[in-house]
């Protein structure tokens, strides 16, 4: 009877995995999906304020879909490698920035960490942002070179990303919506890190540190 039960339990867990690994496979191509459908939209307008909210909104939501992604190709949906995450999430992004005219590179050394799930999709996010207006911003049209970096140093991740482009002064005025500083506010409280910005002369450097001790 034990070995029976035992057998059953085996079986209920099998059946959960597959089922989880479905779930995820078809939460991201309905992301994709939607990605695809607000990309239509974007190219159908013609104010370039419009388009660059649209395309912002699109890159956010692919960072939730790459997770998925990595969910269903993977036998742990609690933790996220990040640096095969981070890793597809910023090839992606750099081709789909190369697709709207900018030039710049992304390099990025990332600590083969396990992070949890819901953190990682918010690390994304984060990155998404910041990299997206290092390309915009930094450096425009010009070409130049975006470096993500993401460490484990004790029970701390400290994630960095920073460009040699124009930087930081006190009269530089606050471009895009602001809709993406309101998030990474937001997830950063969320994750309960810290958030800096620095001016490297020349350049940006955009920095979270957030822990990974348990609880």
């Amino acid at each position: 009877r034990f070995a029976e039960r035992t057998e059953d339990l085996v079986r209920a867990r099998d059946r959960a995995e597959i089922l989880l690994a479905e779930v995820n496979h078809r939460v991201a191509n309905s992301l994709s999906f939607v990605s695809a459908l607000i990309n239509l939209q974007r190219q159908s307008l013609r104010g370039t304020a419009a388009q660059a909210a649209l395309e912002e909104t699109r890159s956010r939501i692919q960072a939730v879909a790459e997770i998925h992604k990595h969910l269903y190709t993977t036998g742990d949906v609690t933790t996220v490698s990040l640096d095969q995450y981070l890793g597809a999430l910023l090839v992606q992004l750099e081709q789909t920035l190369a697709s709207e005219g900018h030039s710049a590179l992304i390099r990025h050394r990332i600590d083969p960490v396990r992070v949890p799930t819901s953190a990682s999709i918010n690390l994304g996010i984060v990155i998404t942002e910041w990299v997206t207006n290092a390309f915009k911003y930094a450096y425009g049209d010009r070409s130049g070179e975006v470096r993500v970096l993401a460490h484990h140093v004790d029970d701390r991740l400290v994630v960095t990303v920073e460009d040699d482009g124009v930087g930081m002064t006190s009269t530089t005025e606050v471009r895009g919506t602001g809709v993406g500083s309101k998030i990474v506010s937001t997830i950063a409280r969320s994750l309960k890190a810290e958030i800096s910005y620095l001016n490297r002369s020349p350049g940006t450097e955009a920095r979270l540190v957030m822990s990974l001790a348990p609880g």
